[in-house]
């Protein structure tokens, strides 16, 4: 399904499933990122890619951002977010949809768009509690593959 919103439109799916009682909420979500939306197809082959060329680790761009529980859950996948340390400040990520058919110029320009002071504390006012579950959920993955 095809959601349009005032200036861009986005891919939304709904899934419906259950869990195999060898597999867990983290598995389920580690076999569905990163998107191929978002890093490209193949996925192995774009990700080879991406670690080949890229200067730093994307982080938790383009990773689940969301909940689960009570044998619910709700996840989008996290394009535009923010990193928040004490020392460091924010760490912005961002990216556009680059194809055979771009034009590098328009591709910085909507970047610049995305990463614009007055558009970070628009997004950061209306998705605060979004942010705050990404980087909860962020934590807690982490915390639990090592």
């Amino acid at each position: 399904m095809v959601r349009k919103l005032l200036r861009i439109q986005h891919l939304f799916a709904q899934l419906t499933g259950r869990l195999r009682s060898e597999e867990d909420e983290f598995e389920i979500l580690s076999s569905l990122h990163p998107s191929p939306a978002v890093c490209g197809f193949p996925t192995e082959e774009a990700q080879l890619l991406i670690a080949e060329t890229e200067v730093f680790d994307r982080g938790m761009y383009a990773g689940p951002v969301g909940w689960f529980g009570g044998g619910e859950s709700d996840f989008a996948v996290g394009i535009r977010s923010a990193l928040v340390e004490q020392e460091l400040g924010a760490l912005i990520y961002a990216g556009t949809g680059i194809d055979e058919g771009s034009n590098p110029y328009l591709e910085w320009d909507e970047l610049e768009l995305k990463t614009s002071k007055e558009c970070l504390s628009v997004n950061a006012y209306i998705h605060r509690k979004r942010l705050l579950a990404s980087l909860l959920f962020y934590f807690i993955s982490d915390s639990v593959a090592k």
